[in-house]
C-alpha cells in the first residue's frame, strides 16, 4: 500500500465492548489504516442511529485532503482473502471506473456486472461492514435523511449508480446472533449463512459470465433476413374468441412468421392444460423437422420495440452462444448477465406469451416428467440453464382481465402490467451501466 494510511473508522456502540474488542483485533498490525473507534449514535430505530454516525463521520471527522476513507461495522472480518495490495489495486480500479462506493464483500446484491476480474458492479446490496466511500458521494449522504423504514445499505444504493464490490469478499460480518442495526439479523447462523450463499452464487454467475461472454458474436454469419420465415405456434382455446381476434391482429402484416393456430388441451386445471398443449406443439415441430420455434400464448402482444431485424438477429446470435431457450420478455426473472446490450442470460424467467426453442430442447421437454401441478414458465426455467431474455421487450402479456391458467391474475388486478413495468426497470438499470462500462471497455469477457 501507499506510505500514506487510509482513514478508516469504525462504528460501535458503547455498551458493544467485546466488539470493539473484536474489531481492535482485526486491524491490530495492519498499518494500512489509520483507525478511529467512532461511538454510534444510540437510537431506538438502529438503522437510523448508524445512519446519523455516517453522516457524522463525513461531517465533522474526514480529514479535508481525503479523496475517499473507509468505514466499517463493529462486525467487519477479514476474509483469507484480504491482502494490502488487493485493496490498493482495487481502489485504483474503482476511481478509474468513478466508483462512489467500493464494497469489501455483501451479503446480498439485487443485479451485477463483471466490470474486471475482481470488480463488479451492482445496483443494490446489502452489507456495509468494510465501505470504502469517495468523496463525490460526501454531499448526497449529507443532504439525504433515512426514512425510518429504510436499511443504511439500501439507503446508501439509492444515491448513485457507481456501486462496486470485490470479489472474492475481502470482508464479511462476524456472526453475534444478533443485530442492532438489522432486527431480521438476530439470530444466530443468519448473517454467516447470506455471506456464504451469496458468494457461492456469485461463482455460479461469475462462471456463466464467463462461458458465455467468451462467445464473441459479431463471428456469427447473419444471412439475408427477408425471406426468413419461423415456425410460430399460437395456443388457443376455441372458446376465446377475442383473445383469437387479438392474436391475429398482432401477426397481420408480418410474414416473418408462419403462424400456425394450435386449439389448446382444455382441463380443468389451466396450466396442466398448458403444458399437454406445448407437448403437442413439441410433438408437431418433431414432425416437421423445425430447428427452431416460437410459442405464443393468445395474450402476447407486441411491443413498439419490436421489429424483424432486431428478432432474427437475436435469434440466430442466441443460437450461436449455446440458447436453449429465448423470451420475448418475461414479467419475473432473478439475475440476469448481460451477453450482448439486447440479450442477457437469466437464471430463471416467468411468462411464457413469447417464447422461441431451439431444437435441442425438444427431446429434453417431451422427456420431463410432469403431474396436475406443473407450471409451463418453471418448467422451462427448470430444464435448461442456457436461457436468455431480449431487452428491450418485443412481447408483453395483454391484461384481458382474466386468466385461464395463473389463478393471481384473476384476483389481482393489474398485475400484468406491474409484473412486466418491474422487469423492464430492472433490466433498463442493467443495461444502462452494460452501455457505460462496454463503452469504455471494461466489461470482463
Amino acid at each position: 500500500m501507499e506510505e500514506k494510511s487510509i482513514s478508516t473508522f469504525v462504528i460501535n456502540l458503547k455498551k458493544r465492548t467485546e466488539r470493539k474488542k473484536n474489531i481492535q483485533k482485526e486491524f491490530r498490525s495492519r498499518k494500512e489504516f489509520s483507525l478511529t473507534i467512532v461511538e454510534a449514535e444510540e437510537n431506538k430505530n438502529g438503522a437510523i442511529g448508524l445512519w446519523n454516525t455516517i453522516k457524522h463521520i463525513l461531517q465533522d471527522l474526514v480529514p479535508a485532503q481525503n479523496e475517499y476513507i473507509i468505514i466499517c461495522e463493529d462486525d467487519h472480518q477479514f476474509t483469507e482473502h484480504y491482502s494490502p495490495e488487493y485493496l490498493e489495486a482495487a481502489i485504483a480500479a474503482a476511481i478509474e471506473k468513478k466508483a462512489d462506493i467500493l464494497l469489501g464483500g455483501v451479503s446480498w446484491f439485487e443485479n451485477f456486472i463483471q466490470v474486471s476480474e475482481k470488480l463488479f458492479w451492482t445496483s443494490n446490496f446489502s452489507g456495509l461492514q468494510f465501505t470504502v466511500i469517495f468523496r463525490n458521494l460526501f454531499p448526497a449522504i449529507l443532504n439525504s435523511p433515512l426514512e425510518y423504514f429504510m436499511a443504511a445499505d439500501y439507503q446508501l444504493a439509492s444515491l448513485t449508480d457507481n456501486v462496486m464490490f470485490l470479489y472474492p469478499f475481502i470482508s464479511i460480518q462476524k456472526d453475534y446472533g444478533y443485530s442492532d442495526a438489522t432486527p431480521k439479523n438476530n439470530s444466530k447462523g443468519i448473517v454467516a449463512n447470506l455471506f456464504v450463499s451469496t458468494a457461492n452464487r456469485l461463482k455460479i454467475l461469475k462462471d456463466v459470465n464467463e462461458t458465455f461472454g467468451v462467445k464473441n458474436t459479431s463471428q456469427a454469419t447473419i444471412p439475408p433476413l427477408e425471406n426468413i420465415t419461423i415456425p410460430t405456434y399460437v395456443i388457443n382455446l376455441p372458446e376465446r374468441v377475442e383473445r383469437l381476434q387479438h392474436i391475429k391482429s398482432q401477426f397481420a402484416e408480418k410474414p416473418e412468421f408462419d403462424v400456425t393456430i394450435v386449439e389448446a388441451c382444455k382441463h380443468e386445471i389451466g396450466a396442466y392444460g398448458l403444458w399437454q398443449s406445448i407437448l403437442k406443439i413439441i410433438n408437431m415441430a418433431v414432425d416437421n423437422d423445425d430447428d427452431v420455434i416460437i410459442i405464443c400464448e393468445d395474450d402476447h402482444q407486441f411491443t413498439s420495440d419490436y421489429s424483424k431485424e432486431y428478432l432474427l438477429k437475436n435469434i440466430i446470435e442466441a443460437h450461436y452462444q449455446g440458447a436453449s431457450y429465448l423470451s420475448g420478455g418475461t414479467g419475473r426473472f432473478g439475475y440476469a448477465i448481460p451477453l450482448t446490450e439486447n440479450r442477457y442470460w437469466v437464471n430463471h424467467c416467468l411468462s411464457a406469451q413469447f417464447v422461441v426453442l431451439y431444437k435441442k430442447l425438444f427431446p429434453v421437454i417431451l422427456s420431463e416428467p410432469y403431474d396436475e401441478t406443473v407450471v409451463a414458465d418453471l418448467v422451462y426455467s427448470d430444464i435448461t440453464s442456457n436461457k436468455m431474455v431480449l431487452y428491450p421487450f418485443i412481447s408483453i402479456q395483454k391484461d384481458f382481465g382474466y386468466s385461464d391458467v395463473t389463478e393471481i391474475h384473476n384476483t389481482s388486478k393489474g398485475i400484468v402490467n406491474r409484473l412486466f413495468a418491474e422487469s423492464e426497470r430492472k433490466l433498463d438499470t442493467i443495461q444502462k451501466a452494460f452501455k457505460k462500462y462496454s463503452s469504455t471497455g471494461d466489461i470482463a469477457v
